[in-house]
């Protein structure tokens, strides 16, 4: 694990499978990486083809024969536009499921900003996983409910 699951609170009485916390784990080091590839390993190795991802108010949506990295992850190009560091921690999880395939969480997030401001601020999200039992699982439906006001004030500061 990394920084990003190192001290999270997993949940007691069930076990969340290893693979499932490398997921979740890997999922928000990718997002705290500018690297033009992250697209493309979120599409491919970390969401089932017909994922969602909420990143923001809409849902962006994978289908069959339209490539998952544009539908859903090209927003991520314009983030970086005025984010030039990112880094998730999540610091509690709760199941929904014994399987471990329903989880929401509690985490936190600090942002640098282009224009030399830094916000952080928590959030909540719930992610849903395919094959949780497996060696490779997969994200069915990631979405995040945080208050986005102190970065939007950020943001228009000098």
């Amino acid at each position: 694990m990394t920084y990003t699951t190192d001290s999270a609170e997993w949940p007691s009485g069930y076990q969340v499978p290893a693979a499932v916390k490398a997921l979740v784990d890997r999922l928000y080091s990718l997002l705290d990486s500018d690297a033009s590839n992250v697209g493309d390993i979120l599409a491919n190795e970390i969401f089932t083809s017909d994922g969602v991802a909420f990143f923001g108010g809409s849902p962006s949506r994978g289908t069959e024969g339209k490539s998952l990295r544009h539908i859903t992850f090209a927003s991520r190009d314009k983030a970086w536009v005025a984010i030039s560091s990112r880094k998730h921690t999540v610091q509690r999880v709760y199941m929904n499921s014994k399987d471990g395939d329903d989880l929401l969480f509690i985490a936190n997030v600090e942002m640098g900003l282009r224009n030399g401001r830094r916000v952080e601020g928590p959030f909540a999200g719930r992610l849903v996983i395919s094959e949780s039992q497996s060696a490779d699982p997969k994200l069915k439906l990631y979405q995040v409910w945080g208050d986005s006001g102190p970065l939007v004030k950020a943001l228009q500061e000098k």
